[in-house]
């Protein structure tokens, strides 16, 4: 054999046989003869037989052709069901439950479920919000297959990998002396207590680490205020009361009395993939590099 064989040489070669005239082959696979003839033509070549007699009476089979057809019958059914079963499996796989705090931005989640799917590795991704406290229950419960939240202050039973960072920004008083500046120093913010922030209970990591942050640039607060939402704080805000740092998505949007400036020095919230260590380590590191992506992809915020 000198020259590679086609599965729709086989499809031809098949049809021929089985209704032992060109024509009706022709009909059954919707294609005119003379390209139908050449398929049979380059088949024969490759393998280097006749498999077909043909005279004015029609088709008959020669003895290699009546092999070629027992063969070739019981490989293309194989073929069929092979496909078959892909296909079917690509139906079967899981959808992926994610997780993500309510102020990530999703411009790049079309991306990334996409490229689950295009790669076998889910049928689609459910998204839904959560707090960083929440998602770590939910994946050791395996209510969660991923999550994408703050560093969490216990890894137990859990796998994480930095796949972003994001801006805090300054949340001031629309009518305040510091709404009227381009940047704020993080220090200056003693001057509108009470500083807003989330309790330390909810995140020690995080809730120590951007403390060091603040002190490292002279801004220890004098007067801490905690808030059940973030909405509940812009009320406050709003209505000329304490000042608050948030990530940089949260000035996409627009709140009554509250001004949203960049901080003239660059503290970063880091965001994290949770994955449970029920996970293999090879789906948490595809999820860890299509997060990042996904994230890299997220339109700046607004200043």
């Amino acid at each position: 054999m000198t020259r590679p064989i086609s599965v729709r040489q086989l499809q031809c070669f098949l049809a021929v046989a089985q209704e032992r005239s060109f024509r009706r082959a022709a009909e059954r696979l919707s294609i005119t003869q003379p390209p139908l003839s050449r398929q049979i033509a380059e088949l024969e070549t490759a393998l280097g037989v006749r498999l077909f007699d043909r005279n004015t009476h029609g088709v008959r089979l020669t003895p290699v052709g009546e092999v070629a057809l027992r063969r070739f019958s019981s490989l293309m059914g194989e073929f069929d069901a092979a496909v078959a079963d892909v296909a079917q499996a690509s139906h079967q796989l899981p959808r992926l439950r994610l997780g993500v705090l309510n102020w990530v931005q999703l411009d790049g989640l079309a991306a990334m479920e996409h490229s689950l799917v295009e790669g076998g590795h889910a049928s689609g991704v459910d998204a839904r919000t959560t707090t960083t406290i929440a998602a770590m229950s939910a994946l050791r419960k395996n209510d969660l297959d991923a999550a994408i939240v703050l560093w969490p202050a216990s890894m137990h039973r859990l796998r994480g990998d930095l796949v972003g960072e994001v801006p805090l920004m300054a949340f001031v008083p629309a009518t305040s002396a510091l709404a009227r500046k381009r940047a704020i120093p993080v220090r200056e913010l003693q001057a509108l207590p009470p500083f807003f922030r989330f309790a330390r209970a909810e995140n020690s990591r995080m809730y120590d680490e951007f403390t060091r942050q603040y002190a490292s640039h002279g801004f220890v607060p004098s007067q801490e205020a905690g808030g059940p939402d973030a909405l509940h704080v812009f009320a406050q805000i709003g209505s000329g009361r304490g000042c608050t740092c948030l990530p940089a998505p949260f000035s996409l949007h627009r709140y009554a009395g509250v001004q949203p400036r960049p901080l003239r020095e660059r503290i970063m919230v880091p965001l994290v993939l949770l994955t449970s260590l029920r996970l293999a380590q090879e789906y948490h590191d595809i999820l860890a590099a299509m997060a990042t992506d996904m994230l890299r992809a997220a339109r700046p915020a607004s200043r």
